[in-house]
């Protein structure tokens, strides 16, 4: 096991570890592996480290940020030691450790979301399971109806759609109805959290956590950040993380 102590030292090699593999799953995978052989405290410092010098952006701690986020959102993490670490993380003060991992699981699904609607008014309302089935369609005009669905699962499914477009997610994205929890399903689809329309869509959405809006920040280049600075509806502290990048040297 590697002590607690070591973990913040070592996060900067972590981090390089990570950016030479070339795939996200790969990344995702090889962190978890790296966090399972350390004890819960260790886990804990290594993802705060990771994750906090992730807002600051930059390489290699950028890739290590999306890997630490596709972890804490997949089922890969097993869920005992997923709570060990979250629990080594509270009795230690490490906030952005919590928040990771924390805030892709804290929400239950919404009793709301999940009751039955129409697809178009006035007529009978579909099942959660019949949205599902009608997110993996290739119709347009039933794909343009289900961008307002509330519910993650829906929308999950549908940003998978081969038929998806940019302009579609950006829908998803720049909703003020839209939920937490369907924002940050946005925000962890590896396929648009790449694009920057879409991640300057999610970081102005005022629904979005202002943990994952930090996070957010460090995955964003300098044209990005420009932009988002002369922005000022953006959150006190997400405007100030936006300013301590641009004041880095390039």
């Amino acid at each position: 096991m590697v002590s607690p102590v070591q973990a913040p030292g070592d996060a900067y090699d972590v981090a390089r570890r990570l950016a030479v593999l070339p795939e996200p799953e790969m990344r995702a995978a090889a962190l978890c592996e790296l966090l399972l052989a350390r004890d819960p405290e260790a886990a804990a410092w290594l993802l705060d480290a990771l994750a906090t010098a992730g807002r600051a952006g930059g390489p290699p701690y950028d890739l290590s940020l999306l890997a630490a986020i596709d972890l804490a959102g997949s089922e890969r993490l097993p869920y005992a030691d997923r709570r060990a670490i979250f629990e080594a993380a509270e009795r230690q003060g490490l906030e952005s450790c919590k928040e990771l991992l924390f805030s892709t699981h804290a929400e239950e699904l919404d009793e709301v979301a999940a009751a039955p609607r129409p697809l178009v008014p006035g007529t009978r309302p579909l099942t959660l399971g019949e949205r599902k089935s009608l997110a993996r369609t290739w119709k347009r005009d039933v794909l343009e109806r289900l961008l307002v669905d509330p519910h993650v699962d829906v929308v999950e499914l549908l940003l998978r759609n081969p038929r998806l477009t940019e302009d579609d997610v950006l829908r998803i994205a720049t909703a003020r109805r839209a939920s937490p929890a369907v924002l940050r399903i946005v925000l962890l689809n590896r396929r648009w959290n790449c694009r920057a329309r879409v991640r300057r869509a999610l970081i102005r959405n005022p629904n979005l956590p202002e943990a994952a809006s930090l996070r957010l920040v460090g995955l964003l280049n300098r044209v990005e950040l420009r932009e988002l600075g002369r922005d000022h509806t953006l959150p006190e502290r997400v405007g100030e993380a936006i300013r301590r990048r641009l004041a880095r040297p390039q």
